[in-house]
């Protein structure tokens, strides 16, 4: 009898804590799961993408959305809202394939049908893989956040990181500080004070890159990734603009590209898939041949990766309609890129100028984005 009463008494406190402890996370809800944050009563670090994005997406107000991989991290919603008279939010999905990002889009558009416009990178090698493929290595991907089964929510609701990393770390902070509120979507994902740019930090970072296998992708493959993951959404909502970039990645990317003996089949994937995307009226895909800012590492902190201030120049670019590829240029676009690189002279980046003041280029950009030249 004494060995049931314990059990009993046992079972009950183990469910009161329970209980106790998911009513708490509920509560607060650093992730955003079941509400949107309590912006009056603490204050929302946002630090992880793949965990907070999803409640952003549900609960925000919002009438459009910056998204991608970490080519869109550095733009500035303050700056989208400006120029686009909107009011944006910005859900990078850093190293993302197309169908992660495009499924959080559905999600987006469903949950906000009005939504205005999009603003959305096409990574080039987006079009290198299935139209189902994922990214298997960015870690434990956190499904119970995303999936409508709420009997895995355990996972979130008795997670010990959240309850004292996230959790108490908030009630501390606003008990020692008293402030409160959320991260801005400016300063959400925006690496730009961690990194230098120029030649000697291009130069000198080395990434891992993924090889693809060139050898097994064709029209159908690209065909079922484009619809799929790019124009069937935009389908689905004539009214909402999409505006989608071919990022402007710097000349040593497409120096890897030729020397591995890759480049003009890269342009030729890039090129049949742009033609099955110009066709649609209500996407608006941008790609810039500007030579002076792809080749010029000062606009870089490794092959890839652009400063702020070429952020705030394509969303002025996409405003104005400047490098909008249709069904009549689009053709003329990749010539002129696969022409420019497949003779260029790779060397010249080893002597060019690297700046001391990493904002010397973005005060010239700036000069053109508001005329003042």
């Amino acid at each position: 009898m004494k060995n049931k009463t314990w059990l009993l008494t046992f079972s009950v406190v183990v469910l009161v804590c329970v209980v106790a402890i998911s009513s708490v996370t509920i509560y607060v809800d650093p992730y955003m799961h079941y509400h949107k944050p309590l912006t009056n009563k603490y204050f929302y670090v946002l630090d992880n993408q793949r965990s907070q994005n999803n409640g952003i997406i549900k609960h925000f107000e919002y009438d459009a959305v910056i998204t991608g991989t970490s080519m869109t991290e550095t733009f500035k919603t303050s700056e989208m809202d400006k120029i686009f008279n909107c009011n944006a939010i910005k859900v990078p999905f850093s190293g993302a394939f197309f169908k992660e990002v495009n499924d959080n889009l559905e999600l987006a558009l469903k949950t906000h049908p009005n939504i205005k416009y999009v603003i959305r990178s096409l990574d080039r090698y987006g079009f290198l893989v299935d139209k189902d493929e994922k990214r298997d290595d960015l870690g434990d991907y956190p499904e119970y956040l995303y999936d409508d089964n709420p009997l895995n929510d355990f996972e979130y609701l008795l997670n010990r990181d959240i309850l004292y990393n996230r959790i108490l770390k908030m009630h501390d902070d606003k008990k020692n500080t008293g402030v409160v509120g959320i991260t801005s979507f400016d300063d959400y994902s925006n690496w730009m004070s961690f990194y230098k740019f120029g030649r000697d930090a291009v130069l000198n970072t080395s990434i891992k890159e993924r090889e693809f296998d060139y050898t097994v992708i064709d029209d159908e493959m690209i065909r079922g990734t484009v619809e799929q993951n790019i124009t069937n959404l935009a389908d689905q909502y004539p009214n909402t603009q999409f505006y989608y970039f071919l990022p402007p990645y710097s000349a040593l990317y497409w120096k890897k590209l030729k020397e591995n003996g890759i480049l003009q089949r890269q342009i030729e994937i890039e090129e049949y898939a742009l033609s099955l995307i110009v066709k649609h009226k209500n996407i608006h895909v941008f790609g810039w041949n500007r030579f002076d800012i792809t080749d010029n590492l000062n606009n870089y902190k490794d092959n890839t990766h652009y400063g702020e201030w070429v952020n705030s120049w394509m969303l002025s670019q996409m405003k104005k309609d400047i490098g909008r590829l249709n069904e009549s240029n689009y053709k003329n676009y990749f010539k002129e890129l696969y022409d420019h690189y497949m003779n260029f002279d790779y060397d010249s980046l080893l002597t060019q100028t690297d700046n001391e003041d990493d904002f010397e280029v973005a005060r010239e950009l700036e000069k053109e984005i508001t005329g003042n030249k």
